[in-house]
């Protein structure tokens, strides 16, 4: 167990070198992202006041909290969206043809691949993410939460992570079978900006497109953390919010399982 745990510390701790070495030669498009993410921040605001000057209780909830909605929604999306998972990587090394030296490592194919992701979403949190929060803090006056409801979040937003990584994982084991996921990447990309509550609150929905959001797995990436950030969940809410993605944790890895089985017994029957 000791020795388990030591391997795993250091393919993370490999992992985060790797991604500060892969920011430092990709500067410029560093920048690049800083500047798309704070202007968004920026337009959504100014959308969202828009709105509120024309009808104050457009969203249901007072301005300040929707615009802290509204900015965290654009900031998780630097670490949450599709193209920062694993199924770009694995896409590429399955056209390669080198995907089989990835599953021969000696170490589970999951764990490496979810390694690899939070490399990644580290560093983009702290130098992408949190520098773009700090500015749209004083930008926007934004409300900082209570104690209860920054830790639910905290929790919440793990788990978010955990959920998505799970969905990016899937979405790479198809791409073993159909050898390209480009234009399924897309559709999920877009059903995960519409259910997901990322930028509309899944709260202002149609009662038939509210019951659509509720079955599906997407809100447990951007609405359930980010309506625990605001207050809109609390307290029995909040824990009942923090076990539907908990639910959806054990459904995803499940699936995921099963999924990475059967799709390595058809790899290693064509020959790789």
């Amino acid at each position: 167990m000791k020795a388990s745990n030591s391997i795993s510390l250091r393919t993370g701790a490999a992992f985060l070198r790797n991604e500060f070495y892969n920011m430092s030669i990709y500067r410029v498009s560093f920048w690049l992202n800083f500047i798309y993410t704070f202007l968004m921040m920026y337009s959504v605001g100014y959308v969202w006041r828009a709105l509120y000057a024309a009808n104050p209780s457009v969203a249901g909830v007072p301005l300040p909290q929707m615009i802290s909605y509204a900015v965290l929604g654009v900031a998780l999306e630097a670490i949450l969206h599709p193209r920062n998972g694993p199924q770009r990587y694995i896409m590429e090394q399955v056209r390669k043809g080198t995907i089989e030296m990835d599953i021969m490592k000696p170490i589970d194919f999951q764990f490496y691949m979810f390694a690899k992701t939070m490399g990644g979403i580290s560093v983009r949190f702290l130098f992408l993410v949190l520098p773009s929060l700090i500015a749209a803090f004083f930008l926007f006056s934004l409300e900082l939460p209570s104690l209860p409801a920054f830790l639910g979040f905290l929790c919440s937003l793990l788990f978010s992570v955990i959920v998505s990584s799970f969905l990016n994982f899937i979405l790479g084991l198809l791409s073993m079978v159909t050898m390209n996921i480009r234009n399924i990447n897309w559709g999920y990309n877009a059903l995960l900006r519409f259910f997901s509550g990322q930028m509309v609150p899944l709260w202002i929905f149609p009662s038939a497109l509210g019951v659509i959001s509720d079955i599906l797995p997407f809100r447990c990436i951007y609405s359930i953390p980010m309506s625990i950030y605001i207050g809109n969940y609390a307290g029995l809410d909040m824990l009942g919010a923090l076990g539907i993605q908990f639910a959806w944790i054990l459904v995803l890895w499940l699936a995921s399982r099963l999924l990475m089985k059967r799709v390595f017994t058809r790899v290693m029957i064509q020959g790789g």
